[in-house]
């Protein structure tokens, strides 16, 4: 009768790990690779641009990591670089929005915009995109 190593033990709960990791890689690349077929952009951030917010694009809740512009162009999107791991900036034109409703949390107001083409979600600050009332305006959109 043979005995198996130990080190044999350790093998499943790390292959288990690898492969979780892998998919939630996969899944945290899905929806902004999808926008950015369409909206990525190689020009610099616009002059209202706040570094370091929270909000979502899709199913994944970026904490503190996403960078959020406004210029009439549309809404710009980035990640802090040492998070991005190659996911481009995006410009998403304002006539891409095709509805925006109010999703406040707990003691933080914010505004869920709804994309027309991918049709993906993305939750962001109001105060961050007080500076687009006047563009949403334009395509249509009150204040809420």
């Amino acid at each position: 009768m043979s005995a198996t190593p130990h080190w044999i033990y350790g093998i499943f709960p790390a292959l288990f790990l690898i492969l979780f990791m892998v998919g939630m890689i996969l899944t945290f690349r899905h929806d902004w690779s999808r926008l950015a077929e369409l909206y990525r952009t190689y020009e610099e951030a616009p002059p209202n641009f706040w570094r370091m917010q929270s909000g979502a694009v899709g199913l994944i809740y970026y904490k503190s990591t996403l960078n959020v512009g406004v210029s009439r162009q549309g809404l710009y999107l980035s990640i802090f670089p040492l998070f991005s791991f190659g996911l481009p900036p995006l410009l998403i034109p304002w006539n891409a929005v095709r509805k925006i409703e109010v999703a406040n949390q707990l003691f933080e107001k914010r505004l869920r915009l709804y994309l027309s083409s991918p049709e993906i979600k993305l939750i962001l600050r109001e105060d961050v995109l007080e500076s687009a009332k006047e563009y949403l305006a334009a395509q249509g959109f009150e204040w809420v």
